[in-house]
């Protein structure tokens, strides 16, 4: 017969009495269906952790099993959505209901010399209450702003947000000159009526990979890094996430 040590046996007892399970159930994965399978980042929306992907979106939920398995049982993720509750992004949003919250992105580095000793000098980076950051992007002082936050003329043709924060020289000159203007979520939201859109076609490379990749949109559901050549072509994945109100214009 095989003895457990008696504080192991007074626990279960203990939280049998309370009618409380001895141990905890394991969440149903799902499978690894999802175009970020394997990435060593959990894209499942059921759960949230650091070891999540910075963004999610609902086509991923129980789609991404290798990943989000090996994150839980590192403790690097949680489950914070019952599994058999309703997806937590309806099918399209509701009037007055509060947008989901953006990626925050690469958080600015504070405003002074950018890591590494590089980037500006030690003077406050903000005009017009701007937190503009400092120039320690490979694009920086390349006379467009490559900051994903700002739309405008004054935008490079390809952005992402491994340049927020880090392009201040070039996105506060054109701030300053009007050419550029801080995007603006709940506006772009209220603005954008997605049955009126043309979203092209899907041709793009990444077409049907449950995010958008169409440069003219921005939001949670937006891809990672977005430029000119995927401009409606990747009309499935954008009309869809733009009905979820996952996504919006940028130039709205």
């Amino acid at each position: 017969m095989i003895r457990r040590p008696a504080a192991l046996l007074a626990l279960s007892i203990a939280l049998n009495a309370a009618g409380l399970p001895a141990i905890a159930q394991t969440p149903e994965f799902g499978d690894d269906s999802s175009a970020w399978a394997r990435d060593g980042e959990c894209d499942d929306p059921r759960f949230a952790g650091p070891g999540m992907s910075s963004v999610t979106v609902q086509v991923d939920r129980m789609a991404d099993a290798t990943d989000c398995r090996t994150a839980f049982e590192a403790g690097q993720v949680r489950l914070v959505e019952d599994q058999g509750g309703p997806p937590a992004t309806a099918d399209a949003a509701e009037p007055g209901a509060s947008p989901p919250a953006l990626p925050a992105g690469p958080a600015p580095a504070p405003t002074g010399s950018a890591p590494g000793g590089k980037g500006s000098a030690a003077t406050p980076a903000a005009t017009a209450g701007v937190n503009f950051g400092n120039d320690s992007s490979e694009w920086a002082n390349d006379g467009e702003c490559d900051d994903r936050r700002f739309v405008g003329q004054g935008m490079a043709a390809s952005i992402s947000w491994a340049s927020v924060g880090r392009d201040a020289s070039d996105c506060r000159t054109l701030h300053d000159a009007g050419a550029l203007r801080l995007w603006d979520w709940a506006e772009a939201r209220a603005a954008t009526q997605c049955a009126a859109l043309d979203f092209g076609d899907d041709a793009g490379e990444y077409a049907h990979d449950g995010e958008c990749d169409d440069l003219r949109f921005e939001g949670p559901g937006a891809a990672g890094a977005l430029g000119e050549a995927t401009v409606g072509h990747d009309a499935s994945d954008c009309s869809q996430l733009c009905a979820f109100g996952v996504v919006a214009l940028r130039d709205y």
